[in-house]
């Protein structure tokens, strides 16, 4: 049915969000976090991995804990990573998470879509999480 009047909507910029950590896990910061399907974190290559949600805010140490003891900041956005072979034509394209540190340009083996290539420089791959 179409809108008749004006609709309150609550609103986030969506540069980061907050998942419980999975049990036994731990996550470096600035690492790629994944979730499972019950939105616990967990490590991109995890089995039980189905989505990437971004880069962790700061380390999360819950190898001695229960899911959900603690609370990851999946930080969401465009950052610089190493994209070995990354080139020009490649802007736009999906991005693969090998693990929490390495991003590929292909997916051999079941990897997770971790982001785009947005832009490439002097400095570097610049993918958006």
């Amino acid at each position: 049915m179409a809108a008749t009047k004006d609709l309150e909507r609550p609103s986030r910029t969506g540069d980061s969000y907050g998942y419980p950590a999975g049990a036994n896990i731990r996550h470096f910061g600035r690492t790629i976090v994944a979730v499972t399907a019950t939105l616990e974190t967990v490590l991109p290559d995890d089995e039980d991995a189905v989505a990437v949600v971004g880069l962790a805010e700061e380390r999360i140490d819950n190898r001695d804990g229960a899911a959900g003891d603690q609370i990851v900041r999946a930080l969401r956005g465009v950052f610089l990573f190493p994209v070995t072979d990354a080139g020009a034509d490649d802007i736009g394209k999906t991005v693969y998470a090998a693990d929490d540190e390495t991003l590929q340009l292909t997916n051999a083996g079941g990897e997770l879509a971790a982001g785009t290539i947005d832009g490439i420089d002097a400095d570097g791959v610049w993918v958006r999480f």
